[in-house]
């Protein structure tokens, strides 16, 4: 991920081929336990947006499936009691189902579904079990939000408009079958990892009647895009409108630096004119109405031209237009904001030093702690666990530790301190050795710069004998992990190497200044944070210092190309879906406004000597290292072609090397299960192949 999210395997060569099909060599274990292995990412479940009902008692939630027959993740909604008890499903694999949300009276569960071969929203009354269907949507119905009378649903969805064509079409003959014809693009940002070209038209949000009925569209064409971050859209008290999150600035000024310069503005439902509420620079997101309607919070920034902000939690008054920041003294960024029932207080997420935490903080700018071990699904990352609360202060949130992920838990009011009560990997985990994780601090060799990170041993750990190194480099840059179960460093821990990942200067979670060190200056001094992290942990005694490897993905594929070219202390790299040159990067990216102010603060044009002196072509010629390149070929985030200019450069320069292309996958390689668990099973095969 490069800053906020920098998402039958073709090979080029026949030494590539044999990374991927090389055994995997696995330690003995003392235990009766064997470690995981690759195919495990097939039996790993998860739960995911969690909604709990208005009472507290019951959470319905997505959960999370690989199907390893159609190399599918499969969705679906289950239900489960407060107590853990009652865990049930409420839909089928095929109905593909998401967006559960439950009315205010909770008397109803509303939801999208594919039903009768279309994506509809079903509307269930959970005491009788009866069904009603709204459909007929030229597109997919997304992001379901009930008005606080339980009358009307609000979504959002793509309104398709006509593709641009230029001359005369040319029609085939009768009988014929010809390739699909030319896209005309007239936008600079037309495509989005994930997503792929953008089709013409805008997302636009509705609002129907929860019996059914014909929706209403409320925004225009001329209204605005949504943003990259947070939920865009809330009712109001009285249910006659929605405050909205919206960019309105025109493409040129998006590229220009108004990327995430978002307002809030209030859109009455009966189709009169929007209201501005606030329109100044820098975002405004997540917006969510107070009990009385008087409030909105919001999360927000100001907009000072750095490299990273923290992202405050913010409070509207409607009466007197007062603006009051609320976690001014926090230096940490706080995501997700939810109201409390009483209006007294605003539940929210932040993370720090790695651990992600909810609070309760006051109109006064008090805070009160939660819970701790939000944890998204299976993966070490800080960012985007979601959660939920109820009228009675009872939250159900995503869970993780590093022995548990992908569960559902229950905190607040009467809980105390978080709890699963889910139990959707313990068969998995129960069979398996786990490697264990121990949380590691020490200085950086630039500056004398306090780290934290992480080691995860060998399951049948012996600190009496040696062990290979690998060093696991996030992206982001401006992101962070923390002590969670990460299914790709479990398994490179199962294969018998010692796992380090640490929050090298850049990461957030450390506060604003520490996030800035690498400000205008990204890869730097980052080599002698990780080097000086290396070195700790080989004074621990049990690392073969002759076997040291590195990777990482995105802006850790970036570092770990940066590292290799200055140091020549590891065995082998993988260098995954990188940022290698940063002109070509901006230009052939989704994020070219972000690389323009925010990597750097200037155009390749501008400032040339600083785009060439930060490419990683600069440099390649000093790289010794054995190095596998890897990029999904349909990744728009860090395009493929970065990795075909490394991979070039480094064999003209005569470097051992491979570089494996995955067809349709997009930014971090997890879009397809086989994929992933081949990523991780090719990363540990390279290292094996350099003993």
């Amino acid at each position: 991920m490069l800053r906020a999210s920098f998402r039958t395997t073709s090979l080029t060569t026949l030494a590539a081929l044999a990374v991927f099909t090389a055994p995997v060599a696995a330690p003995a274990h003392a235990a009766d336990k064997p470690p995981l292995q690759p195919i495990d990412v097939f039996a790993l479940e998860a739960g995911n947006d969690p909604q709990i009902s208005p009472d507290g008692t019951r959470i319905a939630y997505v959960r999370i499936k690989a199907d390893m027959v159609t190399d599918a993740y499969q969705p679906m909604l289950w239900l489960i009691d407060a107590d853990g008890r009652n865990h049930v499903p409420l839909t089928k694999i095929e109905d593909a189902a998401s967006d559960p949300r439950w009315s205010p009276d909770g008397k109803r569960l509303a939801f999208v579904a594919t039903r009768a071969g279309a994506r509809q929203i079903v509307v269930r009354w959970m005491e009788s079990g009866v069904e009603t269907t709204i459909g007929g949507f030229p597109g997919t119905p997304m992001g379901l939000e009930w008005s606080p009378d339980g009358r009307t649903l609000a979504y959002a969805m793509h309104v398709p408009a006509a593709p641009k064509s230029y001359g005369t079409p040319i029609t085939p003959p009768p009988g014929a079958t010809w390739k699909p014809g030319p896209i005309v693009v007239d936008k600079a940002l037309y495509r989005q990892d994930g997503a792929g070209i953008i089709p013409p038209g805008q997302m636009h949000i509705f609002t129907v009647a929860a019996s059914g009925g014909t929706p209403r569209q409320i925004t225009r064409d001329d209204t605005g895009e949504f943003p990259l971050i947070g939920s865009p859209y809330a009712w109001t008290a009285d249910s006659k409108g929605l405050v909205v999150a919206l960019n309105r600035n025109d493409e040129n000024a998006i590229l220009k630096g108004k990327m995430f310069d978002t307002g809030l503005y209030l859109l009455p439902v009966d189709g009169s004119a929007m209201k501005t509420l606030i329109d100044r620079d820098g975002p405004e997101a997540s917006p969510q109405v107070s009990p009385d309607g008087r409030y909105i919070a919001y999360i927000g920034a100001d907009e000072a031209g750095r490299w990273h902000t923290t992202t405050r939690l913010m409070v509207l008054d409607t009466n007197t237009g007062e603006r009051r920041v609320l976690t001014a003294t926090l230096d940490r960024d706080v995501m997700a904001p939810r109201w409390a029932a009483d209006g007294r207080g605003i539940y929210a997420y932040y993370a720090d030093r790695g651990e992600n935490r909810l609070a309760l903080f006051d109109l006064k700018g008090g805070r009160r702690e939660i819970a701790e071990g939000l944890g998204m699904m299976h993966i070490a990352y800080t960012a985007a666990p979601a959660f939920t609360v109820s009228r009675t202060g009872r939250v159900a949130m995503q869970w993780a530790s590093p022995d548990s992920s992908g569960n559902i838990a229950l905190a607040g009011t009467g809980i105390g301190k978080a709890r699963s009560i889910t139990g959707l990997n313990e068969a998995l985990f129960a069979g398996r050795a786990l490697g264990r994780v121990e949380e590691i601090n020490y200085r950086s060799s630039k500056g004398d710069l306090p780290v934290q990170g992480w080691l995860i041993y060998p399951p049948d750990f012996d600190p009496a004998k040696k062990y290979p190194l690998i060093m696991e480099i996030h992206g982001g840059p401006n992101a962070a992990y923390g002590p969670r179960f990460d299914i790709e460093k479990q398994l490179m821990a199962a294969a018998g190497y010692v796992v380090f990942y640490p929050n090298v200067r850049g990461s957030t979670s450390y506060g604003e200044p520490y996030a800035n060190l690498i400000e205008n200056a990204f890869p730097g001094d980052e080599f002698d944070d990780l080097m000086s992290g290396v070195d700790a942990v080989a004074a621990r005694g049990f690392i073969d210092t002759s076997r040291l490897y590195v990777t990482g993905g995105s802006g850790g594929g970036t570092l770990s190309a940066w590292l290799i070219a200055r140091s020549e202390r590891f065995r082998a790299a993988a260098v995954l879906y990188p940022v290698i040159d940063w002109q070509s990067q901006a230009l052939t990216s989704d994020i070219l406004p972000l690389v323009f102010k925010g990597f750097f603060f200037g155009t390749p044009w501008s400032q040339p000597d600083d785009y060439r002196r930060r490419s990683l072509l600069a440099s390649v010629d000093k790289v010794k290292t054995p190095t596998m390149v890897m990029t999904g070929e349909a990744d728009y985030r860090t395009p493929i072609s970065e990795s075909e200019q490394y991979f070039a450069a480094l064999k003209y320069h005569g470097v051992e090397s491979v570089f494996v292309r995955v067809p349709l996958e997009n930014h971090g390689i997890r879009m397809f299960p086989s994929h992933f668990a081949q990523k991780v099973a090719g990363v540990i095969g390279w290292f094996e192949a350099h003993k």
